[in-house]
C-alpha cells in the first residue's frame, strides 16, 4: 500500500501519467524494466490518476466510514480457515481471491488521499510546467578540450568543438543532460536517478558507469563502454541495446541500424590524454582532425598522388611537429601563419 502511494505522492509520476513527455517514457519504461515487481504497482497507480480526470469529490464522513465497515467486517467475519459466502448482490464485486483486499484498499485510500492533494497536485504541476528549468551550457572550441563536474559529482571531458547542457541542479527523477559533439563520462552512482545522454537520436542510460559518446559524425554515433552498463535506445523506444565493459556501439543514424562490437581503448580515449591518433584515415579526415585539434583553418593546393590512408600517434605534439612529421611521410610543404595552414603537395 505504501508503495502505490508513493507512486501517487511522485510529482513526476503524476506528470508521466497525465502529461506524458519522451524523457519521462524512457525513464519510466526502464524503471519498470529494472523493476519489474512494481509493474502492478505502477499499473494501479496509473488507473487511481487516470481515473480523476477532475478534482473528485470529498466523500462524506458517513460515506467513509460505510465504506472502511463494510471492508473490515468481510475481513474479521471471515475466520481463519473458514471460507465466507458471499451475498448473490455482492459477488460481482467480490467475486475475486481475498488476496486483492490490499490492492482494493489501496484503491480506496488512494482516492481518499486524491480527494484531499488533488488540487494540490494540480497546482503543483502547474508550478512545474510554468516555472523554467535553469540549463547551464559548457562548450569547446577547435583545439581547446574542457573538464569539469556536474551537480551530481559526475566528471565530463569535452573533446573539441563539442557542447553539454545540463540543469543548474538534478532535481528530477532523472538526471537528464544533451551532448553535442564528443565527450566522456564518468557517472555518479545514484540508483535512484539513472543518468541520460541525449546525443541527437539516441538515449545512453546509465547509473554509475565510465563510457565515451562521440556523435561528431552526423551518419555514425558511437556509444562506447569502458566501465559498467549502460543501456541505449533510439528515440525514446523500447530499451535496444546493452552494451558490457569493452563493448562499443555503432549506431548508423541513416538507416537507424546499430552493431554492438568491441573498441581499441587508446584509439577510442586517446583524446582525453593528448594522444592525437590517426588509424587509416583519408586526407579529409587528417584535415578535419588537424583543424578541430588544434583550432587552425588548413587549405590544399594540389592533391597527393594517391589516395591517403595514414596511420599516426601524436603524444601532445605542437601542430608544426606534426606537420614535419607528416610531410616526411606524404611528401607535401606547409606553411604556419597564426591560425591559418596552407599545405602543397608536390606533384
Amino acid at each position: 500500500m505504501s508503495a502505490i502511494t508513493d507512486l501517487l505522492e511522485d510529482l513526476e509520476f503524476v506528470r508521466w501519467v497525465k502529461y506524458p513527455d519522451n524523457e519521462l517514457a524512457t525513464f519510466w519504461k526502464s524503471w519498470m524494466h529494472a523493476n519489474p515487481d512494481r509493474i502492478e504497482d505502477v499499473k494501479l497507480a496509473r488507473e487511481i490518476i487516470l481515473g480523476l480526470q477532475f478534482p473528485a469529490p470529498i466523500a462524506s464522513s458517513d460515506t467513509k466510514k460505510e465504506v472502511l465497515t463494510r471492508l473490515l467486517r468481510e475481513k474479521e467475519s471471515k475466520p481463519e480457515g473458514q471460507s465466507v459466502s458471499i451475498k448473490p448482490d455482492n459477488q460481482r464485486v467480490w467475486k475475486k481471491k481475498s488476496w486483492q483486499f490490499p490492492k482494493v484498499a489501496a484503491i480506496l485510500i488512494g482516492i481518499f488521499l486524491l480527494s484531499v492533494l488533488f488540487l494540490n497536485l494540480n497546482a503543483d504541476n502547474q508550478k512545474e510546467e510554468s516555472r523554467e528549468v535553469t540549463w547551464i551550457s559548457k562548450s569547446t572550441i577547435p583545439g581547446e578540450k574542457l573538464n569539469f563536474r556536474l551537480p551530481d559529482q559526475t566528471v565530463v571531458w569535452l573533446n573539441s568543438g563539442s557542447s553539454l547542457e545540463y540543469p543548474e541542479t538534478f532535481d528530477s527523477t532523472v538526471r537528464l543532460v544533451r551532448l553535442k559533439g564528443e565527450g566522456f563520462f564518468e557517472v555518479s552512482e545514484n540508483a535512484q536517478k539513472p543518468f541520460m545522454v541525449n546525443s541527437d537520436s539516441l538515449i545512453t542510460i546509465a547509473l554509475g558507469t565510465s563510457f565515451n559518446i562521440n556523435a561528431k559524425n552526423p551518419t555514425e554515433i558511437r556509444v562506447s563502454l569502458v566501465t559498467g552498463k549502460v543501456a541505449i535506445n533510439y528515440q525514446c523506444d523500447s530499451l535496444d541495446f546493452f552494451l558490457n565493459p569493452g563493448e562499443e556501439l555503432r549506431y548508423e543514424t541513416t538507416n537507424n541500424e546499430g552493431r554492438v562490437k568491441g573498441f581499441n581503448t587508446e584509439n577510442v580515449l586517446g583524446w582525453k590524454t593528448g594522444k592525437l591518433i590517426f588509424t587509416r584515415s583519408t586526407l579529409k579526415e587528417v584535415k578535419k582532425g588537424l583543424e578541430e585539434w588544434y583550432g587552425v583553418e588548413i587549405s590544399l593546393a594540389g592533391s597527393p598522388k594517391e589516395e591517403w590512408r595514414f596511420n599516426g600517434k601524436f603524444e601532445n605534439q605542437t601542430l608544426e611537429n606534426v606537420l614535419k612529421s607528416m610531410s616526411n611521410i606524404e611528401n607535401f610543404n606547409y606553411k604556419i601563419e597564426n591560425k591559418k595552414v596552407k599545405i602543397h603537395f608536390n606533384n
